[in-house]
Protein backbone atom coordinates (compact mmCIF):
# COMPACT_ATOMS: atom_id res chain seq x y z
CA UNK A 1 0.00 0.00 0.00
CA UNK A 2 1.62 3.03 -1.59
CA UNK A 3 1.79 6.79 -0.28
CA UNK A 4 1.55 8.64 -3.27
CA UNK A 5 -1.83 9.28 -4.55
CA UNK A 6 -2.84 12.42 -2.32
CA UNK A 7 0.26 14.24 -3.46
CA UNK A 8 0.27 14.21 -6.96
CA UNK A 9 -3.28 14.25 -7.63
CA UNK A 10 -4.81 16.62 -10.41
CA UNK A 11 -8.21 18.14 -10.49
CA UNK A 12 -11.15 16.22 -10.93
CA UNK A 13 -14.93 15.90 -11.15
CA UNK A 14 -17.11 14.62 -7.88
CA UNK A 15 -16.13 11.04 -7.23
CA UNK A 16 -18.01 7.74 -6.23
CA UNK A 17 -17.68 8.19 -2.09
CA UNK A 18 -16.06 5.95 -0.17
CA UNK A 19 -16.78 7.98 2.82
CA UNK A 20 -19.52 6.08 4.34
CA UNK A 21 -17.72 2.77 3.97
CA UNK A 22 -14.79 4.07 6.06
CA UNK A 23 -17.03 5.87 8.68
CA UNK A 24 -18.65 2.21 9.15
CA UNK A 25 -15.76 0.26 9.00
CA UNK A 26 -13.92 2.47 11.91
CA UNK A 27 -17.15 2.24 14.12
CA UNK A 28 -17.01 -1.17 13.75
CA UNK A 29 -13.41 -2.26 14.23
CA UNK A 30 -13.41 1.03 17.29
CA UNK A 31 -10.57 2.07 14.74
CA UNK A 32 -10.22 6.03 16.14
CA UNK A 33 -12.41 8.39 14.44
CA UNK A 34 -10.41 9.86 11.14
CA UNK A 35 -7.99 7.08 11.04
CA UNK A 36 -9.11 5.57 8.13
CA UNK A 37 -9.91 8.25 6.54
CA UNK A 38 -6.48 9.30 6.63
CA UNK A 39 -5.38 6.47 5.26
CA UNK A 40 -7.85 6.76 2.36
CA UNK A 41 -6.64 10.45 1.34
CA UNK A 42 -2.67 9.66 1.62
CA UNK A 43 -3.32 6.23 -0.69
CA UNK A 44 -5.81 7.30 -2.88
CA UNK A 45 -6.47 11.23 -2.41
CA UNK A 46 -8.13 13.21 -4.64
CA UNK A 47 -9.18 17.06 -5.71
CA UNK A 48 -12.22 17.72 -6.92
CA UNK A 49 -12.70 19.92 -10.39
CA UNK A 50 -13.04 22.76 -8.00
CA UNK A 51 -9.68 21.96 -5.72
CA UNK A 52 -11.23 22.67 -2.97
CA UNK A 53 -12.17 19.33 -1.59
CA UNK A 54 -9.99 15.72 -1.28
CA UNK A 55 -11.51 12.79 -1.05
CA UNK A 56 -10.16 8.72 -1.87
CA UNK A 57 -11.26 7.84 -4.98
CA UNK A 58 -12.12 4.25 -5.49
CA UNK A 59 -10.41 3.77 -9.10
CA UNK A 60 -7.11 4.55 -8.10
CA UNK A 61 -3.74 2.16 -8.94
CA UNK A 62 -0.94 2.45 -7.87
CA UNK A 63 2.45 0.23 -10.08
CA UNK A 64 5.60 0.79 -9.99
CA UNK A 65 5.20 3.59 -7.18
CA UNK A 66 3.08 5.98 -9.43
CA UNK A 67 -0.84 6.50 -8.70
CA UNK A 68 -3.18 6.31 -11.88
CA UNK A 69 -6.72 7.43 -11.39
CA UNK A 70 -9.53 6.31 -13.55
CA UNK A 71 -13.17 8.04 -14.17
CA UNK A 72 -14.73 4.14 -14.64
CA UNK A 73 -14.33 0.62 -12.03
CA UNK A 74 -14.16 -0.77 -15.87
CA UNK A 75 -11.34 1.26 -17.05
CA UNK A 76 -9.27 0.77 -13.78
CA UNK A 77 -10.11 -2.94 -13.72
CA UNK A 78 -8.78 -3.59 -17.50
CA UNK A 79 -5.42 -1.45 -16.52
CA UNK A 80 -4.96 -4.26 -13.86
CA UNK A 81 -5.79 -6.94 -16.31
CA UNK A 82 -3.01 -5.36 -18.81
CA UNK A 83 -0.37 -4.99 -16.23
CA UNK A 84 -0.71 -8.10 -14.77
CA UNK A 85 -0.76 -9.97 -18.46
CA UNK A 86 2.80 -7.28 -19.16
CA UNK A 87 4.11 -9.43 -15.64
CA UNK A 88 3.76 -6.73 -12.92
CA UNK A 89 2.66 -7.68 -9.62
CA UNK A 90 3.19 -5.34 -7.70
CA UNK A 91 -0.37 -3.41 -8.01
CA UNK A 92 -2.14 -0.88 -5.03
CA UNK A 93 -5.99 -1.00 -6.23
CA UNK A 94 -9.11 0.92 -4.91
CA UNK A 95 -9.40 3.50 -2.06
CA UNK A 96 -7.44 2.14 0.19
CA UNK A 97 -4.50 0.98 -2.17
CA UNK A 98 -4.85 -2.87 -1.24
CA UNK A 99 -2.00 -4.87 -2.64
CA UNK A 100 -2.74 -7.43 -4.98
CA UNK A 101 0.63 -9.30 -4.81
CA UNK A 102 0.86 -8.89 -0.48
CA UNK A 103 -3.05 -10.01 -0.59
CA UNK A 104 -3.57 -12.22 -3.21
CA UNK A 105 -6.71 -14.12 -1.33
CA UNK A 106 -8.32 -10.73 -0.67
CA UNK A 107 -11.12 -10.47 -2.60
CA UNK A 108 -12.67 -13.01 -4.99
CA UNK A 109 -12.64 -10.74 -8.70
CA UNK A 110 -10.82 -7.36 -9.67
CA UNK A 111 -14.32 -6.20 -9.86
CA UNK A 112 -15.00 -6.76 -6.10
CA UNK A 113 -11.31 -5.41 -5.07
CA UNK A 114 -12.41 -2.20 -6.54
CA UNK A 115 -15.83 -1.95 -4.91
CA UNK A 116 -15.68 0.59 -2.01
CA UNK A 117 -17.46 -1.93 0.04
CA UNK A 118 -15.21 -4.90 0.12
CA UNK A 119 -12.26 -2.62 -0.54
CA UNK A 120 -12.33 -0.76 2.84
CA UNK A 121 -13.81 -3.71 4.73
CA UNK A 122 -10.37 -5.61 4.11
CA UNK A 123 -8.62 -2.56 4.90
CA UNK A 124 -10.17 -2.19 8.03
CA UNK A 125 -9.89 -5.85 9.04
CA UNK A 126 -6.25 -5.53 8.05
CA UNK A 127 -5.36 -2.13 10.21
CA UNK A 128 -7.55 -3.59 13.45
CA UNK A 129 -5.52 -6.77 12.94
CA UNK A 130 -1.88 -5.24 12.54
CA UNK A 131 -3.53 -3.01 16.07
CA UNK A 132 -3.82 -6.57 17.86
CA UNK A 133 -0.26 -7.48 17.11
CA UNK A 134 1.21 -4.31 17.83
CA UNK A 135 -1.38 -2.30 20.74
CA UNK A 136 -0.34 0.71 18.73
CA UNK A 137 -2.81 2.58 16.42
CA UNK A 138 -0.01 4.99 15.22
CA UNK A 139 2.58 1.38 14.75
CA UNK A 140 -0.46 -0.42 13.07
CA UNK A 141 -1.02 2.47 10.36
CA UNK A 142 2.31 2.65 9.98
CA UNK A 143 2.86 -1.02 9.01
CA UNK A 144 -0.35 -0.53 6.47
CA UNK A 145 1.97 0.68 4.50
CA UNK A 146 4.85 -0.95 5.87
CA UNK A 147 7.12 -3.06 8.12
CA UNK A 148 10.14 -2.06 7.59
CA UNK A 149 11.46 0.96 9.86
CA UNK A 150 12.58 3.31 7.51
CA UNK A 151 9.26 3.45 5.00
CA UNK A 152 6.77 3.07 8.02
CA UNK A 153 8.60 6.40 10.13
CA UNK A 154 7.89 8.25 6.68
CA UNK A 155 4.33 7.10 6.27
CA UNK A 156 3.63 8.12 9.54
CA UNK A 157 4.46 11.37 9.29
CA UNK A 158 2.02 11.86 5.95
CA UNK A 159 -0.83 10.80 7.92
CA UNK A 160 0.38 12.93 10.58
CA UNK A 161 -0.58 15.76 8.20
CA UNK A 162 -4.36 14.66 8.20
CA UNK A 163 -5.04 13.11 11.29
CA UNK A 164 -3.29 14.72 14.67
CA UNK A 165 -4.26 11.51 16.68
CA UNK A 166 -6.29 13.42 19.18
CA UNK A 167 -9.53 12.56 19.12
CA UNK A 168 -10.82 15.22 17.15
CA UNK A 169 -11.20 13.16 13.53
CA UNK A 170 -9.40 13.93 9.82
CA UNK A 171 -7.94 17.12 9.17
CA UNK A 172 -8.79 18.48 5.31
CA UNK A 173 -7.17 20.79 3.28
CA UNK A 174 -8.66 23.62 2.85
CA UNK A 175 -7.44 24.76 -0.70
CA UNK A 176 -4.98 23.36 -3.56
CA UNK A 177 -2.07 25.17 -4.15
CA UNK A 178 -0.74 25.96 -7.24
CA UNK A 179 1.93 23.10 -7.87
CA UNK A 180 0.50 19.93 -8.80
CA UNK A 181 2.56 18.34 -6.30
CA UNK A 182 0.06 19.35 -3.05
CA UNK A 183 2.68 21.18 0.10
CA UNK A 184 1.73 20.54 3.08
CA UNK A 185 3.25 22.95 4.68
CA UNK A 186 1.81 25.86 2.77
CA UNK A 187 -1.81 25.17 2.98
CA UNK A 188 -4.48 25.56 5.85
CA UNK A 189 -6.23 23.01 7.69
CA UNK A 190 -9.62 22.50 9.14
CA UNK A 191 -10.78 20.04 12.01
CA UNK A 192 -14.41 17.62 10.55
CA UNK A 193 -15.91 15.54 13.16
CA UNK A 194 -16.44 15.09 16.57
CA UNK A 195 -15.22 19.01 17.15
CA UNK A 196 -15.75 22.48 15.94
CA UNK A 197 -13.93 23.28 12.69
CA UNK A 198 -11.28 25.29 12.99
CA UNK A 199 -8.56 26.27 11.00
CA UNK A 200 -5.15 25.96 11.72
CA UNK A 201 -1.54 26.47 10.23
CA UNK A 202 -0.46 23.19 10.29
CA UNK A 203 -0.61 19.99 12.02
CA UNK A 204 0.59 20.46 15.86
CA UNK A 205 2.82 17.90 17.04
CA UNK A 206 1.28 14.93 17.81
CA UNK A 207 1.91 11.08 19.41
CA UNK A 208 2.09 10.21 15.25
CA UNK A 209 5.85 11.74 15.47
CA UNK A 210 6.96 10.69 18.48
CA UNK A 211 9.76 7.49 18.08
CA UNK A 212 7.91 4.24 17.97
CA UNK A 213 9.72 0.70 18.55
CA UNK A 214 10.28 -0.76 14.88
CA UNK A 215 8.53 -3.61 15.52
CA UNK A 216 7.21 -5.97 18.48
CA UNK A 217 7.10 -9.88 19.44
CA UNK A 218 3.62 -10.17 17.96
CA UNK A 219 4.67 -8.55 14.82
CA UNK A 220 7.39 -10.98 14.06
CA UNK A 221 5.33 -13.74 15.08
CA UNK A 222 2.94 -12.61 12.43
CA UNK A 223 5.74 -12.11 9.90
CA UNK A 224 7.02 -15.66 10.39
CA UNK A 225 3.36 -17.13 10.20
CA UNK A 226 3.34 -15.40 7.00
CA UNK A 227 6.73 -16.48 6.01
CA UNK A 228 5.84 -20.03 6.83
CA UNK A 229 2.58 -20.01 5.13
CA UNK A 230 4.08 -18.92 1.88
CA UNK A 231 6.84 -21.63 1.90
CA UNK A 232 4.51 -24.11 2.79
CA UNK A 233 2.16 -22.52 -0.31
CA UNK A 234 5.46 -22.75 -2.51
CA UNK A 235 6.19 -26.23 -1.14
CA UNK A 236 2.68 -27.46 -2.04
CA UNK A 237 2.77 -25.88 -5.76
CA UNK A 238 5.76 -27.72 -5.98
CA UNK A 239 4.74 -30.97 -5.18
CA UNK A 240 1.67 -30.44 -7.67
CA UNK A 241 3.41 -29.90 -10.10
CA UNK A 242 6.08 -32.55 -10.15
CA UNK A 243 2.88 -34.73 -9.63
CA UNK A 244 1.77 -33.41 -12.93
CA UNK A 245 4.93 -33.55 -15.22
CA UNK A 246 5.33 -37.32 -13.27
CA UNK A 247 1.77 -38.19 -14.83
CA UNK A 248 2.16 -36.34 -17.82
CA UNK A 249 5.71 -38.75 -18.78
CA UNK A 250 3.27 -42.18 -17.87
CA UNK A 251 0.73 -40.89 -20.33
CA UNK A 252 3.49 -40.53 -23.09
CA UNK A 253 5.96 -43.85 -21.78
CA UNK A 254 2.15 -45.39 -21.89
CA UNK A 255 1.82 -44.39 -25.77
Amino acid sequence: MTASAAFAAPLVKPAPSCVEQIAATEKLHDIPPGLLSAISLVESGRWDDDGGSLTAWPWTINAGGVGHFFATKAEAVAEVVRLKASGVKNIDVGCMQVNLMYHPDAFASLDEAFEPATNVAYAGRFLKGLFDATSDWPTAAAYYHSQSPGPAAQYRQLLARFWSGDGGGILLPVRAVSSPRLDTAAIRYRRVARSPIAVISDVTPSPWLLPRPPSSPLVEEMRQAWRQQADATREQAHHVAEAYRQGRLAERDGQ
